[in-house]
């Protein structure tokens, strides 16, 4: 019964620590993206080397824009902590964007990128 106690006292926080942590979409590090030549890369390399976007956009001319999202949010430490954490808990996460767009060819002609931070305050005492 007491190995059993202290197995779930163990595991317990690890859980709470790795539910807390959430992540969403492909993140193209900029490593990543200078791997693609613009001129001689096509879209068809792109896709096999990072997966599918998350959007596309096809445009009058046929050429084409495609989209990677990357969003990850985790709890702040104080939402952890009983009772401080209804009051002073909280999230923080990013986003990061990299924008691939091809010729009516699908050859590359550019690569852009945006990343951004966001804070959440839950807690009673952080709203603003």
């Amino acid at each position: 019964m007491k190995r059993r106690k202290l197995w779930a006292s163990a595991c317990f926080p690890t859980f709470l620590m790795l539910s807390a942590c959430v992540s969403s979409g492909t993140e193209v590090t900029t490593t990543e993206a200078s791997n693609f030549k613009v001129g001689i890369t096509t879209e068809q390399q792109v896709v096999a080397a990072i997966g599918q976007p998350e959007q596309t956009q096809t445009l009058p001319d046929g050429s084409k824009i495609d989209t990677y999202v990357h969003t990850s949010v985790h709890a702040t430490a104080a939402s952890y902590i009983p009772v401080v954490g209804l009051f002073a808990g909280g999230a923080k996460g990013s986003n990061d964007s990299t924008t691939f767009t091809f010729n009516e060819k699908a050859v590359l002609e550019a690569i852009s990128s945006t990343s951004g931070h966001t804070d959440v305050h839950s807690g009673l005492l952080n709203q603003h």
